[in-house]
């Protein structure tokens, strides 16, 4: 349940006092009697209202507590020290938090806005998972760093936490993606690994040898590129795209 909205919430800042002192808590206590170390929320924001935003924050991110807070995982929840400020990601997640706001208050200046009015939350580019990025990155820098097998179990791994939720686009296209972005920075192999991995679930894709095509020509492989194309067009007789290339390098569909 969400008590308030976030970016309602975060625009306070902006009337409100920042990092009041801090009101001693009794040891253990949970939830507390007052506001500790507040830098964004106004320190006389009720507790509970708080609290509503921090359960947003755990679904919006997909994390738990210890994500931003001292604690041990498992523990119990009064034994965590909210108040420290020990950990990067309380300090991320404060200028976030501004971030958002100022975000809200652009969208407020819209012209012809209707009401009530487009409002960002976390949620609208986290969507359940603490790194907001494309599928095509998070794939793609895996193998970059690591190699295409741990991309391909990185691939699986997402693949069976998230398959039906919004936080990745699992469609054809991603893998694709991955795989030219590789491709232009030379790891060819990978590429053509990210590539046969898609084919795997998208086994009747014409689109996709198009892009086996060009992989294979940036690796100066243009008979493998032609068959590429060929059978991109084989697949879909109305592959302009495949047709085209096959002209641009002298080779007939």
């Amino acid at each position: 349940m969400r008590v308030r909205p976030l970016a309602v919430l975060v625009s306070l800042v902006l009337v409100a006092p920042l990092g009041r002192p801090a009101v001693a808590q009794a040891p253990g206590k949970f939830p507390p009697d007052s506001l500790v170390n507040t830098k964004v929320f106004p320190h006389n924001t009720p507790v509970t209202e708080v609290l509503g935003v921090m359960r947003n924050f755990t679904s919006d991110l997909g994390v738990r507590c210890g994500f931003c807070h001292v604690g041990k995982e498992g523990a119990p929840i009064s034994s965590y020290d909210f108040a420290s400020d020990e950990k990067r990601t309380k300090k991320t997640a404060r200028q976030m938090m501004l971030m958002l706001a100022e975000v809200n208050r652009r969208l407020d200046t819209l012209p012809e806005r209707k009401n009530p009015g487009l409002a960002a939350t976390c949620g609208t580019c986290h969507r359940g998972v603490n790194r907001p990025v494309p599928l095509y990155t998070y794939v793609g820098d895996v193998a970059a760093a690591a190699g295409v097998d741990s991309a391909v179990r990185t691939y699986h791994a997402l693949r069976d936490r998230y398959y039906g939720r919004d936080s990745y686009d699992f469609g054809e296209p991603s893998l694709n993606i991955a795989a030219f972005r590789l491709a232009r920075a030379g790891k060819f192999d990978e590429a053509l690994a990210l590539l046969k991995l898609n084919e795997e679930y998208f086994p009747k894709s014409s689109g996709m040898y198009v892009f086996r095509g060009n992989v294979l020509l940036m690796r100066a492989d243009t008979n493998g590129a032609a068959e590429a194309y060929r059978e991109a067009v084989r697949r879909d007789t109305t592959n302009n795209e495949a047709k085209g290339r096959l002209k641009a390098i002298g080779r007939q569909p």
